[in-house]
């Protein structure tokens, strides 16, 4: 805490007009808390519009005030000369983290008074996470990982982590945990999701049959059905490399909470053509660390403040309800991650698929599952040219049209001999553009 806080910050807030009487200090691991009390009349606006001022005056950056609910007091956040960091095993450790009864327990991290904060992520039932290169954004989602998996046993819970950069998420791999293995390549995510929506639909054909509405109802009547856990890492890579992503995301932001499937969307990159309006609305429960911009935040919690955090896992946590929290992640060394882990190892591969296979004589059905994926029916020829083609875009579809126009002009004057000629006519000029429009006509069939 700074030498002096007491006496100097009355005085500092007395030199721009702002008069009233200190609270109580807590002293917290990363910040130190003051409460203020406004003298009559005095306006809230008027201390936010002198904040950078004050932090100036008292030789510190990234203080932060907001206003205490159900009080008239309002509380000032001064960052501590040396911050203090958070073991993720001190928190898994306290009575909050042991006593959690939640179906699918996560500790976001700590408050500024050094408590522990212990989130539902069912309840949630989707949680958004931004934050720039360096903020903890990384730290905070092996501190979910790692509390899931504290809390839950494999049999219980199964993960799907999507990892475009490649280095994330790599320790996770042959994990009881694991669904699958760790997803790495953007075309195989982008099938996962639509895997997941695939599962969720027949998770409801489940619930239907034995008359239950959600996955807890369906675990009472004794039926054992794991929560399924998908992380992803980047989601603004995954998104700008194939489109429908959005849509099979939106599908189980919207759908997936009653079916046990859950959604953890981490992006460095929070702008509004990533995070949409949509993916906000389905996913009202959003976490961001330290931001570039007041745009930034703006976009992923409806505020400004995210861009004034300090960094090393100082965030702002936005509830359900609307409750904006200041929290402190933890953190937990690879070696120690490496070692929570060890006891899950087996070897995981890529999931086999179900056949259904009807005899010629009766009306049995035999449910076989294929081993050797050589087996597996692939796609036709024109299904996976249709697929490479929506995957392309318009603006790179646009180019393969005019290259295969300009192709064909120069084979039919090739073969004419009369290019020139016919370049001049009008009745060229028209052909070529019923040609252009046929071949366009084709290509997008």
């Amino acid at each position: 805490m700074i030498d002096g806080l007491e006496t100097k910050l009355p005085d500092v807030l007395a030199h721009f007009g702002i008069e009233g009487n200190l609270g109580k200090i807590f002293e917290g691991p990363l910040i130190t808390e003051v409460e203020f009390q406004l003298s009559h009349g005095a306006k809230f606006s008027n201390v936010t519009k002198s904040i950078k001022d004050i932090a100036r005056e008292l030789g510190v950056s990234g203080i932060r005030v907001s206003e205490i609910p159900n009080s008239t007091y309002i509380c000032f956040e001064i960052p501590q000369p040396k911050a203090q960091t958070i073991p993720f095993q001190s928190v898994t450790q306290s009575p909050e983290f042991v006593n959690a009864t939640y179906a699918l327990p996560i500790c976001i991290g700590v408050n500024m008074r050094g408590l522990p904060i212990m989130r539902d992520l069912s309840k949630m039932p989707h949680l958004l996470v931004a934050g720039t290169t360096g903020s903890g954004k990384s730290v905070g989602l092996n501190s979910f990982i790692l509390s899931l998996i504290h809390k839950l046993k494999p049999e219980n819970l199964k993960f799907v982590l999507i990892d475009p950069k490649r280095i994330e998420f790599s320790m996770y791999n042959n994990q009881k945990y694991m669904l699958r293995p760790v997803i790495t390549d953007m075309g195989t995510a982008s099938q996962c999701l639509v895997d997941l929506c695939r599962e969720m639909n027949d998770r409801y054909e489940k619930f239907e049959k034995t008359m239950v509405r959600n996955i807890s109802e369906y675990h009472e009547k004794g039926y054992n059905l794991p929560y399924i856990v998908c992380v992803i890492d980047e989601f603004a890579d995954l998104i700008m490399f194939d489109k429908t992503v959005e849509k099979q995301v939106l599908m189980l932001a919207q759908k997936a909470r009653a079916a046990g499937i859950h959604l953890v969307i981490a992006t460095q990159r929070p702008s509004v053509d990533v995070i949409t309006g949509t993916i906000k609305a389905n996913l009202p429960t959003r976490l961001s660390y330290k931001v570039a911009s007041p745009a930034d935040s703006m976009t992923i919690l409806n505020t400004t403040g995210a861009e004034d955090l300090l960094g090393r896992g100082d965030s702002l946590l936005l509830e359900e309800n609307g409750t904006l929290t200041r929290v402190l992640g933890a953190y937990m060394p690879n070696e120690e991650i490496m070692q929570t882990l060890e006891p899950y190892r087996c070897a995981i591969k890529e999931p086999t698929q179900s056949v259904e296979v009807h005899s010629s004589n009766s009306n049995v059905v035999i449910n076989q599952t294929t081993i050797n994926h050589t087996t597996v029916a692939k796609p036709g020829l024109f299904a996976r040219f249709a697929d490479w083609w929506q995957r392309l875009g318009k603006r790179n579809q646009n180019k393969i049209i005019n290259w295969l126009f300009a192709f064909v002009v120069y084979v039919i004057h090739q073969m004419s001999g009369s290019g020139s000629s016919r370049r001049s006519s009008p009745t060229g000029t028209s052909s070529q553009k019923l040609l252009k429009k046929g071949i366009k006509k084709i290509v997008q069939k």
